[in-house]
């Protein structure tokens, strides 16, 4: 059973609750698709959920609050990227398993691409909420590729600086339409991302 939860109201949610909270979220991104997050207002949410305002303050107290339900719901799917950084990297099985694990983080952000980019641009600002929310959901991948890099290349000093800065190479490329992609660096996505693979590769197996 999922575990007990309350509206606003201070009344414990049942599946039809749960839905119909559900269904806000799932309205703030669908309008996020075509317009500013800043534009959002609650009236839009509830009409493009079919809901009366009254119903959207059941659940949230504003507009920040479900972009906050939504950006910590896609930070709770990250299970297969820490099933990879779990496994056993060694020099001869490296390069698939780093190839896999930019593989899964770009599912990700396709997945939940307007998740993210509301959380990268609310944290940048300065949004405290948003920001210790980003550092608590990459904190433990980050120790762990930096735990992979210093163990197949002890060599390296740096290996969790290394490991910040890879993900951030990551991030931003993901972030960026493909069509932004090509006209700006005439590559392709899938080129790029073979490329990220075999930078991390590299560092690995050096």
């Amino acid at each position: 059973m999922p575990p007990e939860t309350r509206n606003l109201l201070g009344q414990k949610m049942g599946r039809k609750g749960r839905d119909t909270r559900k269904r806000v979220m799932d309205a703030a991104l669908e309008l996020l698709k075509t317009s500013s997050y800043k534009d959002l207002s609650v009236s839009e949410i509830a009409s493009e959920a079919e809901l009366s305002n009254a119903t959207f303050y059941v659940y949230f107290k504003d507009v920040e609050e479900v972009l906050y339900a939504c950006v910590e719901a896609a930070a709770l799917d990250l299970g297969e990227l820490h099933a990879v950084l779990d496994a056993e990297w060694t020099r001869d099985n490296a390069r698939e398993q780093v190839k896999k694990f930019v593989e899964i983080y770009n599912e990700l952000w396709e997945k939940y691409r307007v998740e993210l980019r509301v959380r990268n641009l609310e944290a940048d600002q300065g949004n405290l909420r948003f920001l210790n929310l980003r550092i608590e959901t990459t904190r433990t991948l980050l120790q762990k590729l930096g735990n992979k890099i210093a163990k197949l290349n002890p060599e390296l000093e740096y290996p969790q600086q290394i490991a910040v800065a890879i993900h951030a190479a990551m991030g931003g490329l993901a972030a960026q339409h493909d069509i932004g992609i090509t006209g700006a660096t005439r590559q392709t996505r899938k080129k790029l991302s073979a490329g990220i693979a075999e930078m991390i590769y590299t560092l690995l197996v050096k």
